[in-house]
């Protein structure tokens, strides 16, 4: 499976959409979370296309890869709104859910617990009760504690790989009225799209790169000021067009897409390989073919 089709759910979400079965392979990259600038993640494996969730970021990655093979189609989580058809509601809506800075499997992001629970705490009776949204790999039992005995729920919505990741996400921030942070990152769009209220914190973070060769640009002083500029230009339409939902295609359309690619160089170059891999896997054998 090409970069960021094996995340989260989104093959499933996907093809679900286009009405194909899920069981089929995916045949093109996608861009798997927001991002101020792109990275070479989705390029590595040189797949068919890469589909991206706004024009803005699609600009960006053509310093990466031909702009013929960037599609803009909007973000998965728009399709899965769709799909659902499941919106807040804001009759009932009370409390908040925060969403903490998070790490990553190559990276960490380190920010001051005790400084996130003041603000929380400073925070008015309307914000109240606050669940924090923590990251699967930020699941230690010290931050957990930390939280927990400021009187703050803990909610995760599962891990990178889990296909239940955005159905877990949209129950555990149904029903929110507010939606906390202070670095901007996907969960953010999602609940501005959800119809939540943005509120942000004034809580630093650190970022260290732990050997993630496609973050060399990402969250470097230069980016992190873009961000910034970025962030404070936003408004509610800004995160709409982020999402890219101007650009989502119809189910035929993205069906049509899909089997198009099942038909292009790229993809079928790589049959062999898998064919290889699954026939070591089915004699039991270690298998050295390296599936990108």
């Amino acid at each position: 499976m090409y970069p960021g089709a094996g995340f989260y759910g989104i093959k499933e979400i996907m093809l679900s959409y286009a009405k194909l079965p899920n069981y089929f392979p995916f045949p093109v990259a996608v861009q798997h979370g927001w991002q101020c600038i792109a990275t070479s993640f989705e390029s590595s494996a040189k797949p068919p296309e890469i589909w991206v969730w706004s024009e803005r970021i699609a600009k960006d990655y053509e310093r990466f890869y031909p702009k013929a093979k960037i599609r803009v189609v909007g973000s998965f989580f728009s399709y899965y709104m769709k799909l659902t058809v499941k919106n807040n509601c804001e009759d009932c809506c009370q409390g908040s859910i925060c969403i903490t800075p998070h790490s990553s499997h190559f990276a960490r992001t380190e920010y001051s617990i005790d400084k996130y629970i003041n603000g929380l705490s400073a925070l008015g009776s309307e914000y109240m009760p606050i669940t924090v949204m923590l990251y699967y790999l930020d699941m230690k039992p010290e931050i957990i504690d930390a939280y927990n005995k400021a009187g703050f729920n803990v909610v995760a919505n599962g891990s990178l790989f889990s296909s239940d990741f955005i159905p877990n996400f949209i129950e555990n921030v149904s029903g929110k009225r507010y939606c906390i942070y202070s670095d901007i990152g996907s969960a953010v769009f999602f609940c501005s799209d959800m119809g939540l209220d943005l509120v942000r914190l004034d809580v630093p973070s650190t970022f260290l790169n732990m050997g993630n060769i496609h973050l060399s640009e990402h969250k470097s002083a230069d980016s992190v000021d873009q961000m910034e500029a970025l962030l404070r230009s936003f408004g509610k339409e800004d995160y709409v067009m982020e999402l890219g939902k101007e650009n989502l295609l119809s189910s035929s359309e993205m069906r049509n897409m899909i089997l198009r690619n099942y038909l292009s160089r790229e993809f079928i170059g790589k049959i062999p390989k898998r064919m290889a891999y699954k026939a070591l896997q089915f004699c039991g054998l270690k298998s050295t073919v390296k599936l990108e």
